[in-house]
């Protein structure tokens, strides 16, 4: 498997070779400018004036409310030229951004935020305000998406006050608004207007300078009415979905920074130190394999649980890290990743593989030699051969799994529409019970896509739940949920590997997250903090 693995990565750098001729051939003057913006420029004097950051796909969509806004390029492009009442620093820790200070009540039910004094979006006139928070919360989180039912109420009580009521208290709010969801927009000008969003006023620390939806280039500048100077003047945003055409190009400089490399062609390629600074990460989620137990599939042989716990069973997860993703996932038997404190597993045999307990659950099933299937796979850096690495292992307890590496829109039409079969996937959030209500959530994504249970009320009482001993007693049950209906299988901790050619800490991503980061003075973490 080794070797085949190995093949598979040749033959995608073969296939990539043309492409990426084509592209550094005429874009190498479009990488890094500034006279202190090398990557060993220390990070107190680190000043860019144009970057260029790699995408994974062209950005189409800056509506908080369109579909799209969980794909990853989209929201990490939105939440830099939208404002948010709270944004990640580089530690990937929650920090106040538009907010002064900030209260919750003693019963934990009210978060009370005061809005910094004189902002304006990036025209320079119109002013930031309490309600455009509450416009922004009504058009973009009702319903609520996962993570976010139990807000109740949100108002603002003046122009800087926002006041928002919870049914149960919710310990990692600031988390979570920090996250994909809650962009602050003026209700003035984007109220009832869709062509608002193709060039939406900015309360975030960038505003775009050239953008045309569906493009490859996706321009924006140092918004001038940001409360912070930015070190970073212009970041050029490029297009280039295969993940080796990325390493290539940020080898010939034409990109200075990708987040999501094929780690073993970067680690080869990108191994001067002089100019290039790798990046390992691990996400805060977990790769899942889905099942698609949606009606119609009732007589399929994924469709009964002791089958899919075979499936469970018959994984070697440390060898899916280490043939994909050079040991750097961390096997998972639970949905709660394992970095996370709270993390317990509660399948039997943990994260070990018994093929022979795999054999004796399938003798029970009406496919006692196993069966085909179609394991399907986005199209990123090491996933697809993960998932060859899976369809190795499920050939010894006879199940065929034919691997189909897809790109994203393939991938998503098959989650929406219910044509795929099991699929190699997982989710990373920026707070545990969004990630939990993801798979449990009524409204969570992978419970519509894959038709299993929903238990909402589970997730909120998680997200009551006080102290560790509290925390581990709800996850208890939520794991063991998990685990009896095998809907979802965790694999391991999602990792991944970039690389970067610029200052230490100039722009990056948020610690365990895919949130960019650009350094700012003053900083987020240097604002005022709870009263």
């Amino acid at each position: 498997m080794n070797s085949t693995v190995k093949r598979g990565l040749v033959s995608l750098l073969a296939a990539s070779s043309l492409v990426a001729t084509m592209l550094l051939g005429i874009a190498p003057a479009q990488a890094a400018k500034g006279a202190n913006c090398q990557v060993n420029t220390p990070a107190a004097s680190a000043q860019c004036d144009l970057i260029t950051v790699a995408l994974v796909n062209k950005v189409l969509t800056l509506d908080p409310a369109n579909p799209g806004r969980t794909t990853n390029q989209n929201y990490v492009t939105r939440l830099l030229v939208q404002g948010q009442l709270f944004r990640y620093d580089g530690k990937g820790v929650a920090q106040p951004d538009l907010v002064d200070t900030y209260n919750v009540s003693s019963d934990g039910l009210t978060w009370t935020f005061v809005l910094k004094k004189g902002l304006k979006y990036s025209d320079g006139v119109t002013p930031v305000t309490a309600d455009d928070a509450v416009f922004s919360w009504e058009y973009n989180l009702k319903p609520a998406p996962p993570g976010f039912t139990s807000v109740t109420n949100v108002a603002a009580s003046d122009a800087r006050t926002i006041v928002v009521t919870l049914s149960k208290p919710f310990s990692d709010f600031p988390r979570a608004i920090a996250g994909i969801y809650w962009t602050i927009n003026p209700r003035s000008a984007a109220a009832n207007n869709a062509a608002y969003w193709s060039n939406p006023l900015s309360a975030g620390p960038f505003r775009i300078k050239k953008w045309v939806q569906g493009a490859d280039e996706f321009l924006v500048e140092a918004n001038p009415n940001y409360w912070a100077k930015l070190a970073v003047k212009r970041v050029r945003f490029l297009a280039i979905p295969d993940p080796v055409t990325r390493v290539l190009a940020l080898k010939q400089g034409t990109i200075d920074y990708a987040f999501d490399l094929p780690a073993s062609i970067g680690r080869n390629q990108l191994n001067d130190p002089k100019q290039f600074r790798g990046t390992p990460f691990q996400l805060q989620g977990n790769f899942t394999l889905d099942f698609n137990l949606r009606a119609g599939n009732e007589d399929k042989p994924w469709f009964d649980p002791k089958v899919r716990q075979a499936l469970s069973f018959a994984l070697d997860r440390k060898q899916f890290s280490d043939l994909a993703f050079s040991g750097e996932v961390v096997p998972s038997c639970a949905l709660t990743y394992p970095t996370n404190p709270n993390y317990l597993c509660v399948k039997p045999g943990g994260v070990k593989q018994d093929l022979q307990k795999a054999k004796e659950l399938l003798a029970q099933t009406k496919w006692p030699t196993g069966f085909p299937i179609r394991l399907s796979v986005f199209n990123r850096p090491g996933w697809a051969d993960g998932a060859s690495v899976i369809a190795s292992q499920w050939a010894k307890i006879g199940v065929v799994a034919t691997v189909a590496a897809e790109p994203d829109a393939v991938g998503l039409a098959g989650q929406t529409n219910g044509t795929f079969q099991v699929q190699l996937s997982g989710y990373g959030s920026t707070w545990l019970s969004g990630g939990l209500a993801t798979y449990m959530g009524a409204v969570g994504a992978w419970t519509v896509w894959s038709g299993s249970k929903s238990n909402d009320a589970l997730v909120s009482t998680y997200d009551a739940a006080i102290g560790k001993k509290a925390q581990q007693a709800v996850l208890t049950t939520i794991e063991q949920l998990i685990w009896d209906e095998s809907a979802h299988i965790p694999v391991g901790q999602r990792s991944g590997w970039g690389a970067s050619r610029l200052p230490a800490g100039v722009f990056q991503n948020a610690t365990a997250t895919d949130l960019y980061v650009v350094k700012q003075t003053p900083a987020l973490d240097a604002q005022k903090k709870k009263k």
